[in-house]
Order: structure tokens, then sequence, then C-alpha cells
């Protein structure tokens, strides 16, 4: 009897890694055209469920130069606007679930110098579907400090009538972390590490790398590594809203699980389930938003063709990338350097194979 049991558990195992077959031979294909192709000089990649990560990898090196450095799994990349969504939003997530924030509110009502100018009805959630009114971006002055970059950002008037349309803007995001820290008393990147990146074991996610860490971050330039690559975020000492987190696939793939587990990790609670369902579906019918997140376009998404409808994530300009399909349940986290060195190469091709290269390893492709 005890033989039969142990023979039926041995087939139940052999079925169950059998019946969906994973190749990921299509995610490397894709990944080493690229860089043979010179979009990137290296890249990770990490694919996973809510409960576990199922593929990850590194590819290539740091720099296009003979002996540089391989990528490693714990390689840190320069997130850039990735940071918008998986840092400033957690943030605001946390800050709505504990009822101090309410981004239905008018921005000033926390930020009081930020009602001048046309601005004095604009809401907070307007800041995060960026509909604001607020200009795209503003390139710091050399010669600027922190302090008058923020009082710059704080008089900006109005480009264009808040609620008319949809105009993307680092000057939201760098508006929405005024927010965060008038709210909470402190920087938003202590917020954020003593929220998340430490109860998480986030180890290698920070603003600002120093000592050992920065000769893992993968460059974006010419400049040392660890440096935010954002001129912005630069200008703000690399401790912004809008870009500045360095992270590898390994630290992201926890956050990624969080949202698929609708706020949990490892048994633990971070967000409420209503709140994560609130910020990850597109706003409205007139928006490709969700509050704080991008969501999934039907055609020419860097998702892909298979991803589901209600999808959401976000890019980041430095070539790095978050997807997460709530319907099937999987997450990919694409980090690469594409910048480097020159700030030339063209990514948007690469972005939706490797996506589409993903869902056919998995055996989802085709299904929504």
């Amino acid at each position: 009897m005890k033989l039969i049991k142990i023979l039926s558990i041995f087939s139940i195992i052999l079925i169950c890694s059998t019946a969906h077959p994973q190749n990921f031979a299509p995610v490397d294909s894709v990944v080493l055209n690229a860089i043979a192709d010179s979009v990137f000089p290296g890249a990770a990649i990490a694919v996973g469920n809510k409960d576990n990560t199922i593929f990850q990898k590194a590819y290539g090196n740091f720099t296009y130069e003979k002996y540089s450095p391989e990528v490693e799994l714990n390689s840190m990349y320069d997130l850039a606007s990735v940071t918008k969504a998986f840092c400033t939003n957690f943030c605001v997530m946390k800050l709505v679930d504990n009822g101090i924030l309410d981004i239905g509110k008018k921005v000033s009502e926390y930020l009081p110098e930020f009602g001048q100018s046309g601005k004095e009805n604009v809401r907070v959630n307007d800041l995060l579907i960026h509909e604001s009114g607020l200009q795209a971006y503003y390139t710091p002055r050399e010669e600027e400090s922190r302090s008058d970059i923020i009082r710059h950002i704080l008089q900006l008037p109005l480009s264009y009538e808040t609620g008319s349309k949809t105009v993307y803007s680092c000057l939201n995001f760098v508006t929405t972390m005024m927010v965060v820290e008038s709210v909470t008393n402190e920087p938003m990147y202590e917020y954020y590490k003593k929220n998340f990146t430490d109860p998480l074991e986030m180890n290698s996610t920070m603003f600002v790398p120093s000592g050992d860490y920065r000769s893992r971050c993968v460059p974006t330039s010419d400049d040392e590594p660890g440096i935010v690559h954002d001129p912005l975020a630069k200008g703000l000492d690399g401790l912004s809203g809008n870009a500045g987190l360095f992270s590898t696939i390994e630290d992201l793939s926890k956050l990624c699980m969080l949202l698929l587990n609708k706020g949990e990790y490892n048994g633990e609670t971070y967000l409420s389930h209503e709140t994560v369902e609130y910020f990850t579906k597109r706003y409205s019918d007139n928006t490709e938003r969700a509050i704080g997140f991008d969501t999934r376009s039907e055609e020419g998404s860097s998702s892909g063709k298979y991803f589901s409808t209600g999808s959401y994530g976000h890019l980041g300009y430095t070539g790095t990338s978050i997807w997460i399909d709530p319907v099937k349940e999987i997450f990919v986290v694409f980090l690469t350097n594409r910048v480097y060195p020159d700030d030339t190469a063209n990514i948007s091709h690469t972005r939706p194979a490797l996506h589409d290269a993903v869902m056919r390893s998995l055996g989802l492709a085709g299904t929504k």
C-alpha cells in the first residue's frame, strides 16, 4: 500500500511538471539578439506569479567595453520612472490605507504654497493620473539647489486646463513626493524604507547608493556608478519622486508578488486589498492611466500581445519596465541600461517582443 501511494505521488508530480513545459529559449533569443544589436549591453529579467519566481536570468555586461563586469542577478539598475509607480505610488497607497492622505483633496490642502498660478483646484489624484495641468518636465540649471528647484516647481503656472487631457509629467510625481513628505513629516525615501524596503528585506533597493553598492550599479552614462541618470532627479540630489530609485530584479519581484496578492507578502499585510484594487484599475474610460500606474493599451503596448486587458505597470526611460497581469497572475521585471553610453539606442521593439516571448514560454500566448 505504501509503495502504491509513493508511486501515485510520483505520478502526480511528473504530470504537474510536464503538463505545461516551460522553455525560456524564446526569451534568451530576444535578449541576446538585442545585445548583439547594441540595444543595451546587458539585462536582467524576472518572471513570476503571486507565489514565487518562475524564471530569472542575467545577460551580457555592464558596458560594451571588453572587460566590463558581467550582469548578475543582484546587479542594481537605475529604475528611472519605474520609481513613480513602485516607490512614490506605494507611499501614497500606504498613506491612503492609514487614513492620512485623501487623494481626492486639493494639493493645496497639503501644500499651501502650491495653490497659486491657477493651481488652486488641482487634486492629488490629478497628479497621479497625469491630468494636473503641470508641464511635462523641468531641467534644472547647474547652479540650482534642491530647495531652489522645489520652489520653482511650486510656483509654476499650469500649462493646460486641469482634467482636459493627459500629459505625462515628471513634475506631477515630484509634487506628489512633496505631498507625502508634508503629511509624514519625513523624507519620502525614509518613509518608503521604513514601510517597504526594510520589512520586505529589499536590501538592494535604495536612493543614492554608496559604498559597495555602487560597484553593483549598472552604468547609464560615463558618470560614476550609482549616479541617477534623470537630470531633474539629479538636481534634487538623487532623492526625487519621479526617478532616482536603484534596485534589482529579485527585490522588485517582491513588490510584484505583493500586488498580485492584493497587498500581502509572506503572510504579512502591507496594503489593503481595496487600495490595491482601486489603484491598479484604469481610472476612467477617458484615460489609459490607473492611479500611479500605466495600464495596457490594446494596440502597441510595450507589454506585447498576450498580457490581459487590465494589466498594469510602468516603464523607465533608462530601459527598465515592470508589467503585472492580474488575470493570468504573472509579472515580468525587465531591467536594462539602454541609455548607455549616449542615449541613442531604441528599446521600443525589444520590449513587446520580450513580453510575447515570456508568454509563449509560459504557454500563455494567445489567451486572454
